[in-house]
């Protein structure tokens, strides 16, 4: 394990980040498009949400809401036309840009330091009530092994003690929007419940433990580490899906407000992060993604405002990998992935982070 994932120089991570990007580039380019010839359940919704003709909604049954190709017929006995669903790619920690019913589960496994260890696993679903609306929730657990000898920049002081912690949960919402053809547009408002462990009345494990934890999520779930807080957390995201391709861009806002645990904790805190996505279709059953991820806190929270290094305030990451479609039956599609991810600067690029994600959701 030691050299497995021991530290590498800043500059061999730099080449290798950029050697993925590079090799994502041109698997993009060289790829030829996968051109459905029928019915695949590999994207999230209908072009439109005006009503269709019954023969279109039949078509579009036949391959299900996340369908690729549909055929419709515009009389009885006229001829059939062909109706383009194009196949949306999954991010790997941004929304799915529409409302959906799925089940998942998400574990990012980071690796830091002289075998420092982290596993942050999630479960959530979300059901979509209509095609417009959907509601999810969303729970969470961390485990931390520290190195030896702990690095500087942590949020815990100096401890060797791990530390396992149920985070705090999240209920929420979510409203879809088609504004223009191939362009979808989702709005997200969730809340945490403060009920998770490892908070500023906690032991020095538990506290790393949530602080590690963060860092293994490239700080796009901090809300649910912070779990002496109630946090109301409003988000956007708009998704261009055109033939093979998704580009999609996330703004989220994370508002903190102190309902337990030491006064001397700031009584609130601001979380801001944005990602943009690119996902292609080399195939039907197969698609490949790339996530930049950023991070940064508007208001500081105590552990950032107490950090004399000046590197906990925000994170830059970047994430890539492949993900599979298979479809197991005709409403039901298993699209897991896996992905790596590496820091582009402090604390995650000093600490030598390699994080491993392993997708695995269920899309009814």
């Amino acid at each position: 394990m030691n050299q497995r994932f021991g530290a590498f120089p800043s500059s061999g991570g730099t080449r290798a980040v950029l050697g993925l990007a590079f090799a994502f580039t041109v698997l993009l380019g060289g790829a030829r498009p996968a051109h459905a010839t029928k019915a695949e359940k590999v994207s999230l919704d209908e072009e439109t949400p005006s009503d269709k003709p019954k023969e279109s909604e039949d078509a579009s049954k036949s391959s299900g809401d996340a369908g690729e190709a549909g055929e419709a017929t515009d009389s009885g006995d006229g001829p059939k036309v062909r109706r383009v669903i194009p196949p949306y790619s999954l991010p790997w920690q941004l929304r799915p840009v529409l409302p959906m019913t799925m089940a998942r589960l998400d574990t990012s496994f980071a690796f830091y330091g002289v075998n420092g260890s982290s596993i942050v696993s999630f479960a959530s679903g979300s059901y979509k009530i209509i095609r417009q609306v959907s509601v999810f929730a969303k729970l969470g657990v961390a485990e931390n092994s520290p190195p030896p000898s702990n690095p500087s920049g942590s949020s815990a002081g100096t401890t060797n003690e791990g530390g396992f912690n149920f985070l705090n949960p999240t209920l929420g919402g979510q409203l879809g929007f088609w504004p223009a053809k191939s362009l979808k547009l989702g709005v997200s408002l969730g809340v945490t419940l403060p009920v998770g462990g490892g908070g500023s009345t906690a032991d020095a494990g538990a506290k790393e433990t949530n602080f590690r934890g963060m860092l293994a999520r490239s700080g796009f779930d901090n809300a649910h580490f912070m779990v002496d807080y109630f946090a109301v957390l409003p988000g956007v995201d708009l998704a261009l899906v055109t033939h093979n391709l998704t580009l999609q861009g996330e703004l989220n806002l994370g508002v903190l407000m102190k309902v337990r645990g030491l006064q001397t904790q700031k009584s609130s805190a601001t979380d801001f992060s944005m990602g943009l996505h690119a996902g292609y279709f080399l195939f039907p059953f197969l698609s490949a993604g790339l996530d930049l991820r950023y991070q940064t806190w508007l208001g500081k929270p105590s552990y950032v405002a107490n950090d004399t290094t000046g590197t906990l305030r925000d994170n830059f990451t970047i994430g890539v990998g492949p993900r599979f479609h298979v479809k197991l039956s005709e409403n039901l599609v298993f699209r897991p992935g896996a992905s790596l991810s590496f820091g582009f600067d402090n604390p995650m690029s000093g600490s030598s982070y390699k994080i491993v994600q392993l997708d695995l959701p269920f899309v009814f």
